[in-house]
């Protein structure tokens, strides 16, 4: 087995502070104007930088505002942390957990003063080639979980799951990494797993998401202290939580020796290395057209079809004239179509 990447793949914060009543009019403002429009819209600050503003909240926070780096919540609820934070997958892996957690007080310094955070939710993760795992593979599973499930995709072993988030733990994902890049376009993952990867072969990707009770029992809600202990917290999870086993025959399977793979998972590095914005960005993009493609090659060539068309030249030459004609129809054009795309793009 090779381990390809891991890291810290989720990172959710609540934050305790006095919130700027002036910055948040700023937000209602554009809150208003993007419930109206029925799309994000932005809020440009200061130094240009641009959150989108959603026209709906997000739970129980009125204010849900979109960046690149993170999605922002924000509420004046005395029943809630005022401040809610989730860092982008992408961006986690982008620049690494250590330098978004540094870079936060940019973006939430502008809404809420001395702000204190707090762990919500910590995801770490392990991808690895070469695991031939198998449906049958569920029995050779010990867990503290009550619960488990297992699922397949046209006959292959898509994943299995432990626990539940009820329990407010700790629960497991092991699951077909190209599959999920393969129905979700998540190309990204390609430029995180760089050379090491091999066209054709499953990757697997082992990953415990850790909730705020069981960091807190561990007194790891810091968030400094959570990303330094991510090496002892993978060791609970893969030696006491969860351990993959060879049979013996022994009716007891708490007592099957460690297997071979699962060892591979506990030695796991843990250890990210960050990418660079650019190159997720690309392979982000990449595969988002790469899903788009079989959809607009069916709808192009059944447009080619009636307008007489032979080849992808001459039909976007004639698809121009029935578009301007469905901007007069529609009125929307097609430039605004194109910018509320963008602001949905932000928001996700």
């Amino acid at each position: 087995m090779t381990e390809l990447a891991s890291g810290v793949d989720a990172l959710y914060l609540s934050g305790r502070g006095g919130l700027i009543n002036s910055a948040l009019a700023d937000v209602e403002s554009v809150r208003l104007m993007a419930v109206g429009a029925n799309m994000p819209l932005p809020l440009v600050l200061d130094d240009l930088a641009v959150m989108m503003i959603a026209p709906h909240g997000w739970g129980k926070y009125r204010f849900c505002l979109d960046h690149p780096s993170a999605r922002l919540g924000f509420t004046t609820s005395r029943h809630l942390p005022a401040v809610r934070v989730q860092f982008r997958s992408e961006h986690l892996h982008a620049v690494g957990p250590e330098q978004a957690l540094a870079d936060l007080p940019a973006l939430v310094d502008r809404f809420a003063n001395d702000v204190v955070y707090a762990v919500a939710r910590l995801d770490l993760y392990a991808d690895w080639l070469g695991w031939d795992i198998a449906v049958t593979d569920r029995e050779r599973f010990v867990t503290r979980a009550d619960t488990s499930r297992t699922y397949e995709h046209r006959g292959r072993l898509s994943g299995f799951d432990f626990g539940t988030r009820k329990s407010h733990t700790l629960t497991a994902r092991i699951y077909d990494k190209t599959l999920q890049v393969e129905q979700g376009g998540h190309d990204w993952s390609l430029a995180v797993w760089g050379d090491r990867f091999k066209v054709g072969r499953p990757v697997f990707r082992v990953e415990f998401e850790f909730s705020r009770q069981l960091l807190d029992e561990f007194a790891l809600t810091d968030p400094a202290l959570a990303l330094a202990a991510t090496g002892d917290l993978w060791a609970y999870a893969t030696e006491q939580w969860l351990t993959h086993r060879t049979s013996t025959g022994d009716a007891t399977r708490s007592r099957w020796p460690i297997s071979q793979e699962w060892s591979h998972v506990q030695q796991s590095s843990v250890c990210q290395t960050p990418v660079g914005a650019t190159r997720i960005r690309q392979a982000r993009t990449a595969g988002s057209i790469r899903r788009l493609l079989p959809a607009i090659t069916g709808y192009l060539a059944a447009f080619a079809a009636l307008a007489g068309t032979a080849g992808i030249d001459d039909t976007l030459d004639a698809l121009a004239g029935p578009l301007r004609d469905y901007e007069t129809i529609s009125h929307t054009t097609f430039a605004e179509r194109i910018d509320r795309r963008l602001a949905e793009r932000v928001g996700r």
